[in-house]
């Protein structure tokens, strides 16, 4: 939205940048507390590694790892006061001890990680000092330092992987699914690697039938030599002879892998497994009755019912159930009835019990035990927010609301969910109250697809159908009043990790009256504010990927309005707004054990190509544009003053700016500091870089090049910000304090590209944001 006001933070934004100098002095210097007098104690201790051929990433993990081997004694780990000052608490006296300890610890991790020849050493000093303690006498401290140095050497690495399985359906089972193997042939050994691989296997096993498997039942064969070398109770002498005999593969060391299976203690463990009786007991109490109620009984596909009371269809029941009498023992169908019955909502406590038949027929009977949950709930929350993302309110201020919603857990005795929620909020500004915003919304979750063509969904989980209908109201002060109507109704599902939302339907209509501020604003900018009506379809998608310390997640979004109503000519000449609308985002996030690296690309653009009684549309909807700026995007911009372009044709100009294309990167160095009174105290490094394009027609039709996109000029259109942040992690919530800096600012694009453009220290940009910022 386009405002006239904007709340100056520079005497808040001092006062912050202030308070993180002096946390950020303060945590540069480390006080002990209670250390032994007279005696040495361990002040710090690092892990250094030499001659490690890995990725930087990968060699910061084992250095983390082999730290956390270090003997307890020798660890220093530090606590933070209010001013983040670190504390080092009750150190122990050092002892060389520790130092053998530690490097034993060490060397079974990295052997555990296919390390067999490590060459670790230690050194060690003491440094006497007497610490200034205001209002305090100074003691003498012996602070010892030590470090490691650690020679991984070569990793042994498999040579060949295989299978040789007696039994032949197990054979034909793991030849069938190598291609998911977790052990490879190049692949470093380790392990965790080994014991993964024989669960996958285990869990194939169980999906077919063979419910009584065991992990003692299999076992990985290794290389004659090696085998014996990677056994931790060997002694050195002997692990030395044997890696003599290994000296051939020193520079390549590898290792043959061969999955077998020992013979059976208990024959059944190789037999497959079949489904018997299944009772379903839907209403179950924690605290049964005296005396319990007597249940009915009903049989349908295949299954028994034992309901207490009508709370739930039996129908509906038994479309849950992924077990069914006769059928082979999944242990993913198993797994697969619980999940569902748990993410329904209507049952708070879910349990399968098996029982296997005491004869020799190998089948397995069951009782799915559900417990209700209460139907209905009511909250009344009272919350504080900054609504940077709300294109109907300022952004920059502060905003007080309160919610009354309503859930109901078991619509239609089908587990349908539905909440009411109403909402009241202020922003307060310069005028006491400048933003007064009701609404009221009410959502409808279908644990089915409701729709004609019986599309199979036994390969999906959580299929649901989402009907959604709200409507606000919103009233700037002396700028404004706007109403707005949205409903909607599409699917959600998810496979093999992947989540598909399709909106079938969505109809959004947005009406909005100006006051003299707007309406001069509309007078000087035609094409920058339009509202409409939108009736368009929305297609979904996000995909996480994550191995080992890495996690990637693509989101991507397709929407599309009047493709098909645009073609009755009143709507199209009305009120409907015609465009095609993808945004493309992924994100990319490296952890570590006390810090981690997060990386995130978008872009969005949106093609205009209705028409009005005026002529032809210029811009996306105000509700559906493009913007930069605030505390989760270009943070070093306040909300919606970031471009369009390197247009300087609002400079000076206390309006929103909004486009119908943007490009943005971000870059974090995450990193805890400390905890204060339990509280979690994390900061930050950002780089942001970006800015939105979009077309910009005045008053006489003049339609500014500088506002839309060109690839030849992008280096000069992009602007840079870059900061550090303040966050607090109370688990279930952060709040994070932000500080940037325009280092390049495109409006000033001719004086040296627009880089540190007349940049001070009070011209940073204060953000406060809920939440990390992507």
């Amino acid at each position: 939205m386009l405002f006239c006001r904007q709340v100056n933070f520079f005497p808040i934004s001092g006062f912050v940048a202030a308070v993180l100098a002096l946390m950020m002095i303060g945590s540069s210097c480390t006080v002990v507390r209670q250390g032994p007098k007279g005696k040495p104690f361990a002040f710090r201790t690092e892990v250094k590694l030499e001659n490690v051929k890995l990725s930087p990433a990968k060699k910061i993990q084992l250095r983390d790892a082999l730290a956390n081997q270090v003997d307890d004694s020798l660890q220093t780990r530090k606590v933070y006061n209010l001013f983040l000052q670190r504390k080092l608490m009750q150190p122990a006296v050092f002892d060389s001890l520790y130092l053998s300890r530690s490097k034993t610890f060490m060397s079974g991790f990295l052997n555990s990680q296919g390390y067999f020849n490590p060459q670790i050493k230690d050194t060690f000093w003491i440094d006497t000092v007497r610490p200034f303690r205001l209002f305090k006498k100074r003691e003498t401290q012996m602070r010892t330092y030590v470090r490691f140095f650690v020679y991984p050497g070569n990793p042994l690495r498999y040579d060949s992987v295989g299978y040789d399985l007696q039994t032949p359906e197990l054979q034909q089972l793991a030849l069938q699914n190598t291609k998911e193997s977790l052990v490879k042939k190049n692949e470093q050994y380790s392990i965790s690697g080994i014991s993964n691989e024989l669960d996958r296997l285990l869990n194939i096993y169980r999906d077919h039938g063979y419910y009584k498997i065991t992990r003692e039942d299999l076992y990985a064969e290794h290389d004659t030599v090696v085998a014996a070398l990677i056994d931790p109770g060997l002694d050195p002498f002997e692990q030395f002879e044997l890696l003599d005999s290994l000296s051939k593969k020193v520079r390549e060391p590898t290792i043959n892998i061969v999955f077998k299976q020992r013979t059976p203690k208990d024959s059944s463990h190789l037999k497959p497994y079949t489904w018997g009786k299944i009772n379903v007991y839907p209403d179950r109490q924690l605290v049964e009755e005296v005396p319990p109620p007597v249940p009915d009984t009903v049989l349908i596909n295949s299954l028994t019912i034992f309901p207490t009371t009508a709370r739930f269809k039996n129908s509906f029941l038994a479309r849950n159930i992924a077990i069914r009498p006769g059928t082979l023992y999944k242990q993913a169908d198993y797994f697969k009835t619980i999940n569902t019955f748990t993410n329904l909502g209507a049952w708070q406590q879910v349990d399968i019990n098996i029982r296997e038949r005491s004869d020799s027929s190998r089948i397995l009977d069951a009782d799915v035990m559900l417990y209700p949950a209460k139907k209905q709930s009511l909250n009344i929350d009272l919350e504080t927010s900054r609504n940077a993302s709300d294109a109907f309110t300022q952004g920059n201020l502060f905003g007080i609301g309160l919610n009354l919603g309503v859930r109901n857990r078991n619509g239609f005795r089908e587990s349908i969910s539905s909440s009411s929620n109403v909402r009241l909020g202020v922003e307060l500004g310069p005028n006491i109250i400048q933003t007064v915003q009701a609404s009221f919304a009410h959502s409808i979750y279908v644990p089915r697809f409701i729709e004609p063509f019986g599309i199979n969904t036994s390969k999906m989980t959580q299929p649901r159908t989402i009907i959604n209908f709200n409507t606000a109201y919103t009233d700037r002060r002396l700028f404004f009043d706007a109403r707005s109507l949205n409903a909607s109704w599409g699917y959600d599902f998810t496979k093999k990790n992947k989540n598909w939302q399709f909106t079938l339907l969505n109809f959004e209509y947005t009406d909005v009256n100006g006051g003299d501020s707007l309406d001069n604003i509309r007078r000087r900018f035609p094409s920058l504010f339009n509202d409409g009506m939108i009736i368009s379809n929305i297609l979904s998608y996000t995909s996480a990927n994550s191995r080992e310390n890495k996690l990637g997640v693509l989101k991507a979004r397709l929407e599309s309005s009047g493709a098909l109503t645009g073609l009755i000519k009143e709507l199209e000449l009305g009120a409907l707004r015609r465009f095609v609308r993808l945004d493309l985002e992924y994100k990319y996030l490296i952890s570590q054990t006390n810090s981690a690296w997060a990386f995130r690309i978008f872009g969005g653009y949106g093609y205009v190509y209705g028409k009005t009684k005026d002529g032809d549309e210029v811009n996306l909807p105000f509700f559906k544009a493009y913007s930069g700026g605030g505390p989760y995007s270009m943070r070093a911009w306040a909300v919606r003053r970031l471009g369009p372009g390197a247009s300087d044709i609002f400079e000076g100009e206390k309006t929103d700016r909004f486009g119908d294309m943007k490009l943005e990167g971000n870059i974090e160095f995450r990193f805890d500091i400390g905890t204060i009174f339990g509280i979690k105290v994390k900061s930050a490094l950002f780089t942001d870089m970006g800015n939105i394009w979009g077309k910009t027609i005045l008053p006489n039709g003049e339609r500014l090049d500088s506002t839309e996109f060109r690839l030849s000029r992008l280096y000069s259109d992009l602007a840079v910000g870059t900061g550090t942040s303040l966050r607090f992690d109370f688990d279930f919530f952060l709040i994070r304090l932000d500080w940037a800096y325009q280092v390049k600012n495109p409006v000033f694009a001719k004086e040296n590209d627009g880089w540190f453009h007349k940049l001070q220290i009070k011209d940073g940009q204060f953000q406060l944001g809920i939440g990390y910022p992507f």
